[in-house]
């Protein structure tokens, strides 16, 4: 098996699109608010998994939580002691941890008298930490697409917020499964039209994720086909879906790229594997958003053993043609840990400016061929307490095994770190330097 591992060589995720190998059935995960400090997972039908990131305040000493709901819940345990006082039969709880506050704390919970048809999902009507209403249906009311626009009057840039999504999208999502149209929604198709066809067909190649109205960063290799560059007038760019070649989706824009610039260190390695594409203009609905880019502090010390999250489109995990984009959870990984695996594969290629991500060998969860281009994102709580979402890497290289041309999923995969090239991303993509804001 050793002496396998090192003959297992990388080469460019570029070929035709087979997305990601992903195990095990779906994980529904709901965000109340898209608050950063909350969330539940579903651990089966009508019963969840709550998990309060305490962590996250670092001059927290005690805490009150008030949380009511929109149908009947029995909260049944929780990861330390506490108190539990029920305020509205079964609707509303005020929750308080005993002993020095966790990192998380974690409750469990049931739904209770669903009818047939309901959705089994614990929808939270009001949330409050101590004392501070930080969601509710008045919140809810205020978290719309149009609010991400925070453009004054008579400004010369139009500003946007970036890394958010609808509420619909925000609160409730689901991975290792297909994405809706909406969930990702900086995240694009590259389709480039053959040199040689004269029919103008276009066939998918990479991903890519919007940044601003008129930019997409993507990976360098994703704009070389057949060792040759790529021009701008072969490439499209498809967002606003989940199946791209669904020309009816309701939020489908299909643009045209003007303009190519790849990586001027760009060396077929993963340092400096990125590229952006130039084209017109976006516009921001509800399925097309942009995405925070992380930087210009890029660090790995706190990245390592960060759960992130990866997006795609291609075949399903049984290899058959797809379309659909899917999402999945990744770890990102210590350097040594990759490098141990297999010396051979990841040795030259993890420095300062790349990282690599995955959950192991027996995992067989990881991006595959095509998913090259799309990003590593991390949610990020921001003083609203609301998440916005991060670039952090961009899919560079993967492992396969000799006599293959697939990447292998028992392989971690190997990203370019967008952080170190922060300032070079801004000014290719029409930004300016201001925190979470675009134009």
């Amino acid at each position: 098996m050793e002496g396998f591992k090192y003959l297992i060589v990388l080469i460019l995720c570029a070929v035709n699109v087979n997305s990601m190998a992903l195990k095990g059935p779906p994980l529904t995960r709901y965000d109340p608010c898209g608050l950063g400090v909350i969330h539940f997972d579903r651990l089966m039908k009508n019963y969840w998994q709550g998990v309060l990131h305490l962590g996250l305040y670092k001059s927290l000493i005690e805490v009150e939580i008030e949380i009511h709901f929109e149908k009947t819940v029995r909260i049944y345990g929780a990861s330390q002691n506490s108190s539990l006082l029920s305020l509205e039969e079964g609707h509303g709880f005020l929750i308080r941890p005993t002993g020095p506050l966790p990192k998380q704390f974690i409750f469990y919970l049931a739904l209770e008298g669903l009818a047939v048809n309901d959705t089994d999902v614990p929808i939270v009507t009001k949330f409050s930490m101590n004392n501070i209403t930080l969601c509710s249906a008045d919140i809810k009311k205020t978290q719309t697409v149009e609010s991400l626009d925070v453009t004054k009057k008579d400004e010369k840039y139009q500003k946007h917020i970036c890394g958010r999504r609808s509420l619909d999208h925000t609160e409730l999502v689901t991975v290792r499964t297909e994405a809706k149209a909406g969930d990702w929604p900086w995240h694009v198709a590259i389709l480039i039209k053959d040199n040689t066809n004269t029919t103008n067909n276009l066939s998918y190649y990479c991903g890519g994720n919007i940044v601003s109205k008129t930019a997409i960063v993507t990976a360098g290799h994703c704009v070389i086909k057949d060792g040759i560059r790529v021009t701008a007038d072969r490439i499209t760019v498809v967002a606003g879906i989940n199946n791209h070649k669904d020309v009816w989706q309701i939020g489908r824009q299909t643009l045209p790229v003007k303009e190519v610039v790849l990586h001027p260190n760009y060396d077929n390695q993963a340092t400096s594997d990125l590229a952006i594409l130039k084209v017109d203009s976006f516009t921001y609905t509800a399925y097309v958003q942009p995405i925070c880019i992380w930087g210009p502090v890029y660090g790995k010390e706190n990245l390592i053993g960060r759960q992130a999250t990866v997006v795609g489109f291609g075949h399903d995990v049984d290899n058959n043609p797809s379309d659909v984009l899917r999402a999945s959870y990744i770890m990102v990984q210590n350097d040594t840990t990759c490098i141990n695996y297999s010396p051979g594969v990841y040795a030259n290629l993890l420095n300062e400016f790349t990282f690599c991500a995955g959950y192991g060998p027996t995992s067989g969860n990881n991006p595959r061929n095509g998913d090259s281009g799309g990003g590593l994102v991390v949610p990020v709580m921001q003083l609203d307490h609301k998440v916005s979402w991060f670039l952090r890497g961009v899919l560079s290289k993967c492992g396969v095994a000799p006599g293959h041309t697939e990447c292998d999923p028992r392989f971690y995969v190997v990203y370019t770190d967008v952080g170190p090239h922060y300032g070079w991303i801004f000014h290719h993509s029409g930004l300016k330097f201001r925190t979470n804001v675009l134009y």
